[in-house]
């Protein structure tokens, strides 16, 4: 696809400016090689401890970052948006595998390159390199904040905030969102026992916060609404 055809096709996402931006000084042979791909809900882009072979710059939709090695039960630790760049933070830090898994919350569209020319050209274009180096800090520095909330939390505010996390995954069906978490993936995501979370859910579901049935989450809108305002000092 070539470059012209690839700009054209971009100008209806919001993030254009920073596609022109970023390969505003981008040689035309490095350019042959993007490609602008699609992906559906739920594929697969990069698997942990897979070698790095491609770098996905995200224009549309939504993917999801998976920890494989966070305990007995991987889940996903943060959420990739317009216009952020997977896949070159195992290339900067001279590692050969990839971190973490990845794939398509939803239907999502990127940029894609092979690792390769990526790196032999954002290491030769300062003004790319800047570019990129301010949305990594970005970043990062959100990822910290929200680390720092997280620690602040009580163990029964953070077990709401991973269930509205969660509920956000998935559409309602008749009015109730329908949630598959078992008390293992919540324990490993608060840091608490599984006895705590039996307890906390309990509570909840006594609170008329959630209900309980066979083994999944049920929440109305009004319900999950409540739960998220509940969060406001922490969003």
């Amino acid at each position: 696809m070539k470059w012209d055809n690839i700009l054209s096709a971009c100008r209806k996402y919001e993030c254009f400016p920073s596609v022109e931006r970023l390969f505003s000084a981008c040689p035309i042979l490095i350019r042959n090689y993007l490609t602008l791909s699609s992906f559906p809900a739920g594929q697969l882009l990069i698997e942990a401890g897979s070698p790095c072979g491609t770098v996905y710059i995200l224009v549309s939709g939504r993917l999801q970052a998976i920890e494989e090695k966070a305990g007995e039960v991987p889940y996903s630790f943060f959420d990739i948006v317009p216009f952020d760049i997977v896949g070159d933070y195992e290339l900067f830090s001279e590692d050969t595998e990839s971190f973490v898994t990845v794939q398509a919350r939803e239907p999502s569209v990127c940029l894609t390159i092979p690792a390769r020319f990526y790196l032999q050209w954002i290491s030769a274009d300062s003004a790319a390199l800047f570019f990129r180096t301010r949305l990594l800090m970005k970043k990062l520095s959100l990822q910290l904040n929200s680390s720092r909330r997280y620690l602040l939390m009580s163990y029964e505010e953070r077990c709401t905030y991973v269930i509205c996390q969660e509920a956000g995954k998935v559409s309602p069906v008749d009015g109730i969102f329908r949630l598959k978490l078992n008390r293992e993936f919540l324990a490993t995501k608060t840091g608490c026992s599984l006895r705590t979370i039996h307890r906390l859910l309990k509570e909840m579901e006594h609170k008329n916060m959630l209900a309980l049935s066979g083994g999944k989450i049920l929440l109305t809108s009004t319900q999950l609404e409540n739960m998220m305002n509940g969060l406001d000092p922490y969003s």
